[in-house]
Formats: C-alpha cells, sequence, structure tokens
C-alpha cells in the first residue's frame, strides 16, 4: 500500500517537474550578514555591537524567447532578514518587460537609470562604508518604473525612465519623475553621468540632482570617483573617491569621502578593508570606517567608527 502511495506522489510530481524544467526559470539569491561594532564620538553615547543582514535576497527571473529575436524578461526579487525579527520581506526590483536587438523595455518596480550609473563605483555596496551612508549619495528604488535601456553603442548605453505619481500624490500624472544616465565602458576605462527629477517621488517642487562616475582598471588595480550636486533634495555637494589591488584570492580596498552642504561645515569619511574570496560564491571581509555623517549599521547620526566582519554567499 506506502509503495503504491509513494508510486501514485511521484507520477503526480512528474508534471510539475517538467513545467518548471521548460519555464527558464532561475533561483538565486545572496546571503550577506555582518558582525558590527559602532562608536559614536558623542560624548555619553554608547558603544554598539550589532549582527546586520545588508540586502540579503531571494530573487526569481525568467525569460521567454519570443521569436524574431523577440523575447520576454521578468524579475521578482525580494530582500529577506538574515539577522533579526525585523521585517523579513521587503520589495526589489519586480519587473517584466521585453527584449530584442532594439534594446530592452521594462515596466514595475526598478532601480532609478542614476542609481544604476554608479552602483559598480561603489566598492563597499551594502556594507559598513557603503557610498549611500558615508558619502551620502541619494539612490531610490522607484514604484511604477517604465525604463528603456539602449544596446551598446560601442560601449555606450543609454538609460531612461519615467515615474508616473498615482503611488506617491495620487494624481496619477505620468511625469511624476524622470531619470537618465549615459554609461560608457571600454577596456578598463568607465564613465557614467545621469539626472534625475524626482518632485512627486520626494513630495516637493524642483527636486532634481545629477552625477557623475569614473573609474579606471588597470591589472590588479582599480581606481574611482563618484561626485554628485543634490540640488534640493540634500542642499549639498557630494564626492567619493576610492581604489582597490587584488593579490591572489584578496583584495584591499579603500574610499575618502567628502559631504559638502551649502551652509555648514563639510563632513568627511573614509574606509579601508581586504576581502577574500573563498570562491566566485563566498566572500568574507573585515573593515574599518570613519564617518562625521554616520554609519548604515546604526541611525545614521554625527561622526562614528567601527568595524565590520562579515560573510556573502551568492546562490
Amino acid at each position: 500500500m506506502k509503495k503504491k502511495l509513494l508510486a501514485l506522489a511521484v507520477a503526480a510530481a512528474l508534471p510539475m517537474v517538467s513545467q518548471a524544467a521548460t519555464a527558464d526559470v532561475t533561483i538565486y539569491g545572496k546571503i550577506h550578514t555582518s558582525i558590527d561594532y559602532v562608536n559614536p564620538d558623542a560624548k555619553g553615547a554608547d558603544s554598539i555591537y550589532d549582527v546586520t543582514s545588508r540586502a540579503s535576497r531571494l530573487g526569481f527571473k525568467g525569460s521567454e524567447d519570443l521569436g524574431d529575436g523577440l523575447k520576454l524578461i521578468w524579475k521578482m526579487e525580494s530582500q529577506i532578514n538574515t539577522a533579526d525579527g525585523g521585517t523579513y520581506w521587503k520589495g526589489r526590483n519586480a519587473y517584466i518587460g521585453l527584449a530584442g536587438g532594439w534594446g530592452t523595455f521594462l515596466y514595475g518596480r526598478h532601480d532609478t537609470p542614476m542609481k544604476m550609473s554608479t552602483g559598480k563605483l561603489d566598492l563597499f555596496g551594502d556594507e559598513l562604508a557603503d557610498y549611500n551612508a558615508t558619502a551620502g549619495f541619494v539612490d531610490i528604488r522607484a514604484n511604477d518604473a517604465i525604463a528603456y535601456v539602449t544596446p551598446s553603442f560601442s560601449g555606450l548605453t543609454l538609460v531612461g525612465a519615467v515615474v508616473p505619481d498615482a503611488d506617491y500624490d495620487g494624481t496619477g500624472d505620468l511625469g511624476g519623475a524622470y531619470s537618465v544616465a549615459a554609461m560608457y565602458s571600454n577596456g578598463g576605462l568607465f564613465l557614467a553621468a545621469a539626472w534625475e527629477q524626482l518632485d512627486d517621488l520626494l513630495g516637493g517642487a524642483n527636486v532634481d540632482h545629477w552625477r557623475i562616475g569614473a573609474g579606471f582598471d588597470m591589472g590588479n588595480f582599480h581606481i574611482g570617483a563618484v561626485y554628485a550636486d543634490q540640488g534640493n533634495i540634500t542642499d549639498s555637494n557630494n564626492l567619493q573617491i576610492s581604489g582597490a589591488m587584488k593579490f591572489g584570492n584578496n583584495k584591499v580596498k579603500a574610499m575618502w569621502a567628502q559631504i559638502d552642504p551649502d551652509s555648514g561645515s563639510k563632513l568627511n569619511a573614509w574606509a579601508i578593508g581586504l576581502d577574500h574570496n573563498f570562491s566566485k560564491r563566498t566572500k568574507m571581509y573585515v573593515q574599518y570606517a570613519d564617518s562625521e555623517a554616520g554609519l548604515q549599521s546604526t541611525n545614521p547620526s554625527g561622526d562614528q567608527s567601527g568595524f565590520s566582519f562579515g560573510m556573502v554567499h551568492k546562490f
């Protein structure tokens, strides 16, 4: 009797396995968790030890060949908290679209072109010294994004997006926000420039900013810089300069950043770190960061310094 039930269960599962195998669905993700020690420089403030989930995620993506060089593309990705009992699932990029020799069209929830433009220049991305915290760069993942990405023209790629504002102020206008970027990559050289207007997304008029970035790789050495004029968003000019050197399975990296407000004193930050790659999918790192604008593992406010030990596994 047990053998008959097992045979029926296997037979019932076979159609589902067949469908999953032919649907071209990829399951992927990343577990990134760190142990942090942060020391606020304010008199009387307590040092903090924390285990932090750093944009750990689980995603599904796929495509379907529609013929004549056209394919459907889609992605659904969620952020997962691997450290504590906070919000366990959080929306990341999720979209559907079409791709072909003419480029890529997609719509849904997605990083704006400005965020896309310089992400590869953040050597400490999602870590304690992430440039959104230490350098104060403003990156947006927008709901209702409608985006187009051109094919590469000898290394030049253009990206544009418009965001209707129904989810932000309820009017439903098509132009709640605009974001455009140009990225050029050739050999070891990378250049980027971006501008976006975020009026309705951030609840105010004349909310726009622009950013430029550059990076160069030569053998085991990398150097890069990002500069932004953030207009009325933060009323500041922001700069980060970074560099790295690889040796074997290791990489030493460093960065210096400055936030220059229209009024008030300049805020400086710096960080140094060591990455060790056990494999293409698994990394361990240690780093030290000092920022007058605050660090990512705690509520960013005031001068803070700290150490972080982290492990990252991609699947």
